[in-house]
């Protein structure tokens, strides 16, 4: 070793296996670890390090500059077969350069993580956090410290940086990050299209293979593809905090091989990332799995995250809550007493507990002008707007008692810019206002700031206990774990757009539920009760219409991750109509989630258990469809079914359904016939006396 090396190399080898057993201390479960240590320039004979799942499913190798020209990359395979090929890893810092341009190893850890991690409100009721990693403890050629992680969960590669703190670097600017995915073969492609870095994350998704992917246009994540050999991938990133957020952008190597690589909303003066050491880059993570519903049974992005920053969780409640906004703010279809009045919300609030709804919504009037004090009219904040005091004539106390009387809560909406700059003091006013949650919509930006700003929202909310919706916003990344009291996002061209479009069709549906809700929780302003065939619809922007039949919209309180989902239709649209039984029972959260038929969008049948019930879902597109569906995942003994699927005139009327009972066991099958942009939902409970479930 080079002697004014080997100080450093003794410190920093005492400081990882101290840090090592520190992490070994506090984990939960099963960790193995090894320290192994390198000397030399370069590493040589071992440039190449294999990362391997525990079922043996995917291989990662890694391969660590033999040059100071080279920057680390990586390649995988999944099944055997090449899925990445020479992904290049780089991290451009200010007064730096490229920081991985030429590194050399001096230290490299292994380790091993298998536990169970609790999950409070979501798709399952725990996740197996299972992975085993390797960490590179790099020195750049100017003598600073950065290091990367690669772990390899059984459906999943996740890397990323870190700089820790170090003598004569305290703060850095990050000017870009290079990171690339070489993704072999030309699978097909499901992308979202950005305009710019300053967007709603709301669009459309194209299908085409990777080479026709347009180059240098910025693409969404979750990006999904889907190989030849039955194989999918998703892209997406996990843990996003203190950083800007990632968007990809096809370049072309050559006429045989083309990548994606990182774009990260850039700040103000062009730089990427400003903060204090340590610095750490969000996971990049590629879910791999073979088959399409493998990406929606995963839990791997929460996994990825911190535990949990809110210590005392029991006022988090999920549950249903009506959104008068959708409907055009009415109650029987035809303007009636102003939505914001206190006769309109005794009416809405008495609808809740009828139905067995959690939450009323209070959130604007018909101006669309919110429920707090601003001059303006309209949603956009203006100089006088005070969003923490209610606007002159709302008897926000009147509904608040009423409300509490009946046993229902509050939710409301804010606009973000009303809240920059008194965070802190707006969630301790919407404390003592009687508010449960709200949706905080409108970010349109996903650079560090707002990212930031978001989480400072979070941290103030879990405060004052109150629950968060986000729109207008990026996708999830799992941040739910550390912040249980974020409920959803939206970042989806949602069900909102058929008041002005008809862009929201049942495969675009299926579209979102493959890419965009691979990443998390999905708000859609569900609830939709007047469908009509495609050929009868017009945008309305009161009392809209919905594509694809009532059995297809039931079943999207099954299919979607949402634990807060709207029912956005107006509460006579539902009095008395078929199927709107099953969404006064159907549960918001589960215990175990299993995809039984997917095809992006073209299908979905998804089985979610709560206790011992079972609650399926299938929503179709483009045609009709004879399905035939094994049961075997109900277990031991006999179980009661009610189904509610389309009528066999649905193709004239989607709004009619049939409802019919039967009984079933494990080795019977479901089969049910669902017409064009169709659907069934199921519920299948115990009957007393049978064999508990193992």
């Amino acid at each position: 070793m080079l002697p004014h090396l080997e100080g450093m190399y003794r410190s920093m080898n005492a400081t990882f296996l101290s840090d090592f057993n520190s992490f070994g201390t506090r984990a939960m479960g099963i960790i193995s670890a090894m320290l192994i240590t390198f000397s030399g320039h370069f590493a040589g004979a071992d440039s190449n390090h294999e990362l391997v799942s525990t079922n043996t499913q995917i291989a990662i190798s890694v391969h660590l500059p033999a040059s100071v020209a080279e920057n680390p990359a990586w390649s995988a395979t999944f099944r055997g077969k090449p899925v990445f090929d020479g992904c290049r890893l780089s991290l451009d810092v200010h007064g730096e350069g490229d920081m991985l341009t030429g590194v050399h190893l001096r230290a490299k850890r292994l380790s091993s993580l298998n536990k169970r991690v609790r999950i409070l409100f979501g798709k399952a009721a725990d996740a197996l956090d299972r992975y085993r990693e390797s960490r590179f403890v790099l020195e750049t050629r100017k003598r600073r410290r950065i290091d990367i992680v690669f772990r390899c969960y059984n459906d999943a590669v996740a890397f990323r940086c870190e700089i820790p703190k170090q003598d004569g670097m305290r703060r850095v600017t990050v000017a870009d990050e290079g990171t690339s995915f070489g993704i072999s073969g030309n699978p097909v492609a499901y992308v979202q299209y950005l305009e710019n870095y300053r967007t709603s994350h709301e669009h459309n998704v194209t299908t085409t293979p990777l080479h026709g992917v347009r180059p240098d246009t910025l693409i969404d994540m979750p990006a999904t593809f889907a190989f030849k050999d039955g194989a999918y991938l998703a892209l997406t990133e996990a843990s996003l905090r203190r950083y800007a957020g990632m968007s990809l952008i096809r370049s072309v190597v050559s006429s045989a091989k083309t990548e994606l690589v990182c774009r990260l909303a850039p700040r103000p003066d062009g730089s990427k990332v400003v903060g204090d050491l340590p610095l750490i880059t969000p996971w990049r993570v590629a879910l791999l799995t073979d088959r399409a519903g493998g990406l929606l049974e995963s839990n791997t992005l929460y996994c990825l995250n911190e535990p949990s920053a809110i210590g005392d969780t029991g006022w988090i409640k999920p549950g249903k809550m009506t959104w008068s906004w959708w409907n055009g703010n009415l109650y029987d279809g035809k303007p009636a007493e102003p939505i914001l009045s206190l006769q309109m919300a005794r009416k809405y609030i008495d609808f809740c507990v009828r139905s067995g709804i959690a939450y009323h919504s209070v959130i604007a009037d018909e101006t669309d002008t919110p429920w707090y004090f601003q001059s303006n009219k309209g949603v956009v904040p203006g100089a006088d707007t005070d969003a923490t005091r209610p606007r002159d004539g709302l008897d926000l106390a009147g509904i608040r008692a009423y409300a509490e009387l009946k046993g229902v809560r509050l939710w409301t909406w804010v606009h973000q810019a009303a809240l920059r700059g008194r965070v802190e003091e707006a969630f301790a006013a919407y404390e003592k206002l009687g508010w449960s949650g709200m949706m905080i919509d409108f970010f349109d930006h996903d650079d560090q700031e707002t990212v930031e700003f978001a989480e400072e929202i979070l941290k103030a909310a879990a405060r004052h206990h109150v629950m968060i919706h986000f729109h207008g916003i990026w996708k999830p990344t799992g941040l739910q774990r550390t912040y249980p009291n974020l409920m959803n996002h939206e970042g989806a061209l949602n069900l909102e757009y058929l008041k002005w479009s008809d862009r929201c069709t049942p495969e675009h549906n299926l579209l979102m539920a493959f890419t965009r809700m691979v990443a998390g929780p999905m708000d859609y302003h569900l609830g939709g009760f007047r469908s009509v065939n495609r050929a009868d619809f017009k945008p309305i922007w009161a009392a809209p219409n919905v594509l694809g039949t009532r059995c297809h919209h039931l079943a999207t309180y099954v299919c979607f991750d949402n634990p807060n989902p709207m029912l956005s239709d107006y509460p006579t649209a539902y009095d008395g109509q078929p199927g709107f039984d099953f969404l006064e029972m159907v549960p918001t959260w589960w215990d175990e989630t299993r995809i039984l038929m997917g095809d992006v969008g073209e299908i979905l049948v998804t089985a979610r258990r709560k206790g011992k019930t079972w609650y399926l879902g299938c929503m179709s597109a483009k045609k009709a469809r004879d399905l035939d569906i094994p049961l075997s995942f109900l277990g031991i003994g006999k179980f009661a079914v009610r189904l509610w699927t389309d009528a066999p005139d649905a193709n004239r009327d989607p709004n009619h359904l049939t409802y019919e009972t039967s009984t079933a066991k494990s080795r019977d099958r479901l089969r049910v016939r669902v017409s064009l942009d169709g659907g069934f939902v199921a519920q299948i409970t115990p009957i007393a006396g049978t064999p508990k479930r193992r």
